[in-house]
């Protein structure tokens, strides 16, 4: 029988994280994530190293890390067992740099206070039931991710962003993948010959680092106030007035309200509309059963990208992010995310569809949602 641990764990040796960071990072997160129930059985640090190719030692010293936080214990003669009374604590675990964090981008008050009372919400057996079943039911291939039965996640995320987003986009135009990948892609995509490129004051500075590495030149917006919309659509116009900007990344939905976004979402349009920029629309903070919101700017812009997550800020057991845009994703895109796939990413989606076959992708949100509306 297959162990959670031999197929979901996959490192990368080229990541500017180390082995020890990453080992740590992946642990933590099947653990206070409730992936991994109390009192299961983890594999011996020979075991692990055997299989990942690495020193026993790192693994030895992963596994006195998580036992001085009290999430493993060790007993004599028989194992490593998880801590039945492991709870999620300050994840102040030192990450790479790479891995870019949404959270980091944005305040999520609300998110941190019942992140873990969401996670109560998930029968957490059923993540590796529904892999282990994905596993079985199709042949992954690591270079082309298209090629694995993601037909039905692509169908579902194009009739979520039509019902929830009021977005019309073809499922030929979204792509879907672990932030990490669909990140390499986007950044990849960008050209540094095409021009500088503007980010809001909510895009992390890790992101602008990995796009400055990237070659491409950023500029940092100042934040706006009072009528969000017209003031960013000046800034907007003075920067292109004295620079090449050639794209914009930003987080429309912090721009406009729901009595006037029809005006302000037309002036910001036009504005980059004028300047020819490419809108790369970061929505993955937002709840996508929320009716709060107005439509992402990018259901009305044309030449746009729009990031999304299944999930929001409120779940990173199951999550898995998706990029969608009005026209054809480019072939550099598109190139940069199929070398980034590897199997547990596969697996993630393959997963993901399962659920979406049966129903429990809109019974989860809808629970999580009520949740959120009770508290």
């Amino acid at each position: 029988m297959l162990r959670p641990w031999h197929y979901s764990l996959v490192l990368d040796k080229e990541a500017a994280a180390s082995i020890h960071q990453q080992l740590i990072v992946h642990f933590r997160t099947m653990i206070e994530g409730g992936s991994w129930l109390g009192g299961s059985a983890l594999p011996s640090s020979r075991d692990i190293a055997q299989r990942l190719g690495i020193n026993r030692k790192t693994v030895s010293r992963v596994y006195e890390e998580l036992s001085a936080l009290g999430l493993i214990y060790t007993q004599p003669k028989r194992g490593t067992f998880v801590t039945l009374t492991a709870r999620a604590k300050d994840a102040s675990t030192a990450v790479s740099p790479d891995f870019d964090s949404h959270a980091a981008a944005l305040p999520r008050p609300q998110a941190d206070l019942n992140s873990h009372s969401i996670h109560t919400l998930i029968q957490k057996t059923s993540l590796h039931h529904i892999r282990r079943a994905a596993l079985h039911m199709h042949k992954l291939q690591t270079h082309d991710y298209d090629a694995t039965g993601l037909f039905n996640l692509k169908h579902m995320l194009a009739n979520l962003l039509a019902h929830e987003k009021r977005f019309l986009v073809s499922p030929d135009h979204i792509a879907c993948g672990s932030w990490l990948a669909l990140q390499h892609a986007v950044l990849h995509s960008l050209s540094p010959e095409d021009g500088l490129l503007l980010v809001d004051h909510t895009i992390s500075q890790t992101l602008v680092t990995l796009l400055q590495k990237q070659g491409i030149h950023v500029i940092k917006m100042a934040e706006t106030a009072g009528n969000k919309a017209s003031i960013f659509a000046e800034q907007i116009e003075k920067y292109c007035i004295n620079y090449p900007v050639s794209a914009l990344w930003c987080n429309t939905s912090a721009l406009f309200n729901n009595q006037n976004y029809v005006a302000d979402q037309a002036l910001l349009a036009q504005k980059l509309a004028d300047y020819r920029l490419l809108l790369i629309d970061d929505q993955r903070s937002s709840f996508p059963l929320s009716q709060e919101s107005p439509p992402p700017l990018a259901s009305k812009y044309a030449r746009s990208l729009m990031l999304g997550s299944l999930y929001g800020d409120f779940c990173d057991t199951f999550n898995l992010c998706y990029v969608a845009s009005n026209e054809n994703l480019s072939s550099a895109f598109l190139g940069a995310l199929n070398e980034q796939h590897q199997q547990a990413s596969l697996l993630n989606m393959l997963a993901q569809s399962e659920l979406i076959k049966r129903g429990e992708y809109k019974k989860l949100l809808t629970g999580i949602h009520r949740f959120l509306q009770a508290a």
